[in-house]
Parts: structure tokens; sequence; C-alpha cells
């Protein structure tokens, strides 16, 4: 039977770059286009980035994404989006303008807040949303600001006030509809989402005083999210899949373990290295880990996850230097290590992804330091691929016809 031609465009908003690729019908990269974001820190520890840039960036990547493509834009099936998790918008429902810079995941200046609740309320956060309270989430930004900025605390308590991770501000401005949601993946981030119950927690909305009238609505990964604007691609492409960055380097890593029933491990080397463990649909919690969510077709799954302190940033600063590069990838697949041997099962194989796995380099040196067999994922794209994936499968899940399309 004769397929009709279908490609796929993915977003996807890093913290250091913003990127758009070309899939085709195949899941092969055609086309793609980065933009680099910038970067502010006014005070130490205060890390922030323009939401307008975001927008400006995004739409630039994907019109020259398409355009580098040679694809007709009417075969454009749909759009996924994955993102940098927990950056925080707030932004006036009125005329869409923020109220103040996004505050980024690396941001740690709520640390004096996340302490106090350590002592206070540890297991009330870690039971209902597998993290632990930390600047790195969306609640003590989203509580800061309202805090310190007198406008946004006055929006707020006129139902005014949206709050978004990066995924929210993007589909505001580029739906059609300018509806007001996310995905579980990102809601589980924020500190203020039940994990095993699937909805916003109004203990937790009460433990940081915040009103559940600025949260965004909560939709499954593989959804349709609505149609974005004819101006931006000249054509009104729908999109069917939103996903954090780690869970959809997670989804593609799922997709590629061809053994059943063993636990899929990944680890993703870019602006930080995330570590990922599969647990299927049982939720755990374990001192060393990160409860996270992650998509599947049905009822949404969980894993472990860690983060390490070393990425492309360190990597960045010595590309020029070979002998000091060899010391830092050593590093970060030492320091990554400590964490496999955390693990709650002995990975089979690990699989990466990442900018700074482009070369191969790392992955041979943890292969070396963990005595694991490593498997380089089909691109280092591995968020990029994993929302193409997921958008894929949301289409056929709609739509079961199209699966021929997609052969």
């Amino acid at each position: 039977m004769k397929h009709k031609e279908r490609n796929i465009a993915v977003l996807d908003m890093g913290t250091t770059a913003v990127k758009a690729i070309i899939f085709d019908h195949r899941l092969n990269a055609i086309a793609r286009a980065s933009y680099v974001l910038g970067k502010k820190s006014p005070r130490p520890g205060w890390i922030e980035q323009n939401p307008q840039e975001y927008l400006y960036a995004a739409k630039t990547v994907l019109r020259e994404a398409v355009r580098s493509s040679c694809i007709e834009r009417r075969t454009l099936a749909a759009l996924g989006i994955t993102n940098q998790r927990e950056t925080t918008i707030l932004w006036n429902k009125k005329n869409s303008k923020p109220v103040y810079p996004a505050i980024v995941w690396e941001d740690t200046r709520t640390k004096e807040i996340c302490n106090t609740l350590k002592r206070t309320d540890k297991n009330l956060i870690r039971k209902r949303t597998g993290l632990v309270a930390d600047p790195y989430f969306s609640a003590s930004k989203i509580q800061w600001i309202l805090a310190s900025q007198s406008y946004a605390y006055q929006l707020a308590q006129e139902k005014k006030l949206a709050f978004g991770t990066v995924d929210s501000w993007i589909l505001w401005n580029f739906l059609q509809s300018q509806r007001h949601c996310t995905d579980y993946t990102n809601a589980s981030r924020t500190l203020l989402y039940n994990i095993k119950n699937l909805e916003w927690d109004e203990k937790l909305l009460d433990l940081f005083s915040l009103p559940q009238s600025i949260l965004p609505d909560v939709l499954p990964s593989l959804s349709f999210f609505g149609r974005i604007h004819e101006n931006i691609l000249g054509i009104s492409v729908p999109v069917f899949s939103v996903c954090g960055d780690q869970q959809a380097s997670m989804y593609a890593a799922l997709a590629a373990h061809k053994k059943r029933g063993s636990a899929v491990t990944k680890i993703t080397y870019g602006t930080g290295t995330f570590i990922m463990q599969s647990l299927g649909k049982r939720f755990e919690l374990d001192r060393h880990f990160f409860t996270a969510l992650i998509p599947s077709l049905d009822d949404p799954q969980y894993a472990f996850e860690a983060k390490v302190q070393c990425g492309a940033k360190q990597v960045e600063s010595v590309l020029r230097k070979p002998k000091k590069l060899h010391q830092i990838l050593r590093s970060i697949a030492r320091k990554t290590n400590v964490c496999i041997d955390f693990l709650p099962e002995r990975p089979e194989e690990l699989i990466i992804d990442g900018g700074v796995s482009r070369d191969g380099i790392v992955g041979g040196l943890q292969g070396a330091v963990s005595n694991l067999s490593v498997r380089m994922q089909k691109i280092y794209d591995g968020t990029a691929l994993g929302a193409a994936l997921l958008t894929r499968d949301s289409l056929i899940k709609m739509n079961p016809s199209l699966k021929k399309d997609f052969k």
C-alpha cells in the first residue's frame, strides 16, 4: 500500500540553544536549525533568560528548518515540543507580557526557602512529587516572584496571572486557541503536581502559598494540544505531543531497547548530565534519586532520575585543549558512575545521547569506567528524537489508519 508523504517537525527548547529538526516518515532527521540563547546572571546564583527571546528563537528555527528541508509544507503532519524543564515564567493573561524574566532551572536564589522546607515538610513533598524541596524546581521560583514583584502579586489576586514552564509559554503564544496548558511530565517538575494522582495538589499549593488560578491545564504528553498560528509556518500545523526534555529522551531510549522485561537506563550528556532508569508502572522512592513521570501510550510510567553537576559548560571551556577535555570527560564519566552504582537494577547497557556525546569519547570513557556496554542513540539529539517518536505515536493513536504512512 502506497504511503502518503508525512513529515514531523520538532521544536527542542533547550537551555543553551533552541533547535528545530524535521523528521521524515521513517524518523530520519532531514533538516535542522539552531539558535543560541542568551543568559543573564544579575547576581551570584541567579540565572535568567528572556521569554520573548524564546518566542523569536522558536519561530526562527522552525522557519529555517522547514525552508532548508525543501519539503512541501502541506506534508507537515504535526509538531512536537520538548523543552528544558522547571524554568519558570509568569505572565499577564490579558496582554501576554511576562512580569519577570524566566528564572532558569539552574538558578539557586531560593535556596533558603527550600532548606527550610526540607526540615519541615520533606515527607509531604517527597511522597506526592517524588522530588525534594530544591531551588531547581518551579514552586519556590514562583513564590519568590510573587513575594518580590508587587505587580505580579496584584495580577494573581485578580486571577489575571498565568504560570508556565517553557512549553506552556510557547503553547500560549503559538496556539490559535491561546490555550493555557502543559503536559504531565512538565507539571511533575514544579513541586506542585501529585505524580500518583496526576493532579495539582492542594496541600502543596498551600505549602508554597500559591493560588491554583495561575496553573495551566495538564494533558497527557501524547495529546492534541491545538493548532499553531498560520503565520508561523504558512500552514496551521497541529501540536500532537509535549514532553520535558529528559522524559522525551527516555521515551526514545525505551523505543531503542529491544529486550523486554529489563529496566532501561539512559544518560543524556547535555547542559547538565542526567541519568534515568525505568520503573514501569510502579511508583517507588529511593534516597539517591528523584522519581520522574515518563510518558507512554496509555497510563504514565515512572523512572528514577539523577542529575550530575557537570556538562556542556565545562566541556565548551576546554574544547581546544585535548588533554583537559579528556580529563573533564573522564570526570563526568566517574561522577555518572557513582549514580549508576546506586541504581536498584544493574544496567545491561547504557543508551546515551546529548551534545557532549556526539564524538563518542565520553561514551567510550563511560563504558570503561562503568564496565558496561554503551550504545549511542540513533542521533545525538535524543530529546528531539523522543519528541518525534511521541508525535508519531500520538498521531497514530488518534488515527490508526496513519500507521501505514510512517513505515
